[in-house]
């Protein structure tokens, strides 16, 4: 479905209609009745619109849940080279952000933002005499609208908890006479009740196949794929505070009952597979050169997609994809900093037809000749990028390309399907055959049997099977900022982190000649040469050997880049080898050159984030900050 602009409404009705800001700025009553507001079928799609509207902000998902707040992983990774204190948010990647960091405090002022408008829309929508008079038994335009913005309103409290942890909760529309200075509420309780939400809506609701707009609307696969991820979110693990200790990082805990949230996971994510309204029929290239021309078919892989507007809103082919140096060309600039470790790259089967389409070791430069960019923390993401636009934006724009962000696709479904099944009975042929099918659109058929059949076939025990999961996820996932959330519910996340501090580090240590057991080669130094590009002959493109297979020596012909080699060097002032400063401090809120020796891989890792200054001072000592947090 080609782009739509959503809705006519603009966000001053959306601020129109909030009663408060966030939780301690009551707005003065705004006179209206919901029998005004609510009166036909067009004024509640209006006021839908609206949560949409406020969803797009850069204070939420145009750009902080896009990339701001995302960490270092084995993934995505943003080098950090100092072991002080930096002000601009970048200790967010290397887990230590801090309560004053101002993005944490817009961001969660936007979220509640969202939330208020969804209470205040869920509630007129409820006393609306065309709700009233709704058939409660087949689903209609109506009822789509609501479960549609209570599905919207779970969305994004799962996004919360899964930055913040507990988080302030409420589900009824503001008024002026409250007492705001209320506390959090628990995690899982915010989950069981969302999932119960989500449980009681999803029979009234359509398909994006009978939306206007499609799959940039809430539909009921997109409520059915949410509740299973609610699910598997509150069935797996999370860091819990030490009450009695604030300065203790916490311990990684796992819900009572958690069988019970994977069979719900099981029923709504087998609901979506097998009503077969989504599919992985477009190939991996041909998905993300759609993505980046405003095509979203509604039948494919995207369940649910950010909305956002061309020439307005969002940052992905900008902020996330392969960077381009403005110059005399239609497709302006972008910045690419959100980024892949360089490790990530060399993870993927040479076959996979998803490395290339998600890791660019390259730039565009000004006249769009590739330009080499390939270090420990300097892949781009390569899922998107102006240059695959047909139509492009213009010479001096930057910012604000309307790329949609895919929330969650049908693959992320059959990969958590798998993961579920796995958990209760182990490797089923049913969890077999999802993985199957996410693998047969990575690789050409005719390495099928290989690659996909002898491949999952070979995974017969659950540990087995479940590291096949963590991995498909990785290499699916890239650049889409899933790896900490999937890394968090798996405790997987201190052991992860653990390893690739020490992979980086002993890659570094074996590209200068010594032997590290069990691993035998590294790519010290990659090689390339500019060669005609074959698809316009004014332009050059890369050629890169180095990558597939390793080489130890340069061809003839091609220019040396360093890679692995300069991540181990010699300081002349400790006249001894060290790692790199970005090795050393990238994971410094966990694992760092001063305390490596010390730490464990099964280590509590504080992945959240810390309540911003401003909440705790102004919930009036309601609300408190643990895991060590600086408050």
């Amino acid at each position: 479905m080609n782009k739509k602009i959503l809705y006519s409404l603009l966000l001053s009705f959306a601020m129109f209609f909030t009663a408060c800001e966030n939780y301690l700025d009551v707005q003065p009553d705004t006179g209206f009745t919901t029998a005004e507001v609510f009166k036909t079928e067009k004024d509640i799609q209006s006021a839908v619109a609206g949560v949409y509207t406020l969803m797009l902000t850069d204070d939420a998902y145009s750009n902080r849940l896009a990339f701001v707040f995302n960490m270092n992983t084995d993934v995505e990774m943003s080098g950090v080279t100092t072991n002080t204190v930096n002000v601009n948010g970048s200790d967010l990647a290397c887990y230590e952000p801090k309560p004053y960091w101002t993005t944490l405090n817009s961001t969660w002022n936007a979220m509640y933002k969202i939330i208020n408008l969804s209470n205040d829309v869920i509630e007129g929508i409820e006393q609306s005499d065309l709700y009233k008079s709704a058939s409660k038994d087949t689903p209609s335009a109506v009822t789509q609208l609501y479960g549609e913005v209570k599905t919207i309103r779970a969305m994004v409290y799962l996004d919360m908890i899964r930055i913040w942890g507990d988080v302030v909760f409420r589900t009824k529309s503001s008024t002026g006479d409250e007492n705001f200075a209320v506390g959090v509420t628990d995690r899982n309780d915010i989950l069981e009740f969302l999932i119960d939400d989500l449980k009681s809506v999803e029979p009234l609701m359509q398909y994006a196949n009978q939306l206007d707009y499609g799959v940039e609307r809430a539909s009921r696969s997109f409520n059915q794929g949410l509740i299973g991820l609610l699910a598997l979110t509150r069935g797996g693990w999370s860091l819990r505070p030490d009450t009695d200790n604030p300065a203790s990082i916490g311990q990684m805990v796992r819900g009572d009952n958690y069988e019970l949230y994977y069979d719900t996971a099981i029923t709504y994510l087998g609901k979506v597979i097998q009503e077969q309204h989504h599919d992985l029929k477009l190939g991996y290239r041909d998905f993300w050169i759609k993505q980046n021309n405003w095509v979203t078919p509604v039948d494919d892989d995207v369940l649910f997609s950010l909305p956002l507007l061309k020439n307005s809103t969002g940052e992905y082919g900008y902020s996330i994809g392969i960077p381009i140096t403005e110059g005399n060309h239609s497709y302006g600039g972008a910045s690419g900093n959100l980024s892949l470790c360089g490790t990530y790259l060399f993870s993927f089967d040479k076959t996979d037809l998803r490395r290339d389409m998600t890791c660019a070791p390259f730039s565009y430069n000004e006249n769009l000749n590739q330009v080499i960019r390939l270090d420990l923390a300097r892949v781009a993401v390569a899922k998107w990028s102006k240059l695959y636009m047909d139509d492009p934006l213009g010479s001096t724009s930057s910012k604000g390309t309307g790329v949609n962000y895919p929330w969650m696709r049908f693959a992320d479904v059959l990969l958590m399907y798998a993961e579920a099944v796995n958990e209760r009975f182990g490797p089923r042929n049913d969890a077999q055959e999802c993985l199957k099918r996410v693998r047969r659109r990575a690789f050409a058929q005719t390495n099928w049997s290989e690659k996909v059949e002898n491949y999952v076939s070979s995974k017969t025990t659950k540990e087995a099977f479940f590291k096949a999961i963590m991995d498909e996820r990785a290499w699916e996932f890239g650049g889409e900022s899933k790896r900490k959330f999937d890394l968090a519910r798996w405790n997987k996340f201190g052991e992860v982190i653990y390893n690739q501090y020490y992979k980086l580090l002993n890659w570094g240590r074996v590209a200068n000649g010594a032997y590290v057991p069990g691993i035998d080669q590294v790519p010290g130094s990659v090689y390339w040469k500019n060669i005609p590009d074959p698809n316009n002959a004014s332009r050059t493109i890369l050629d890169i050997q180095g990558i597939d297979p390793i080489l130890q020596a340069r061809p003839a012909g091609y220019t040396e880049l360093v890679f692995a080699t300069s991540w181990y060097a010699l300081n002349n002032e400790t006249a001894s080898y060290e790692p790199r400063n970005d090795i050393k401090w990238s994971f410094r809120g966990f694992i760092n050159f001063n305390n490596a020796s010390s730490i464990s891989p099964n280590e509590p890792l504080r992945y959240l984030c810390p309540y911003p200054s401003k909440v705790i001072t102004d919930h009036r000592g309601a609300i408190k900050n643990y895991y060590g947090f600086n408050y």
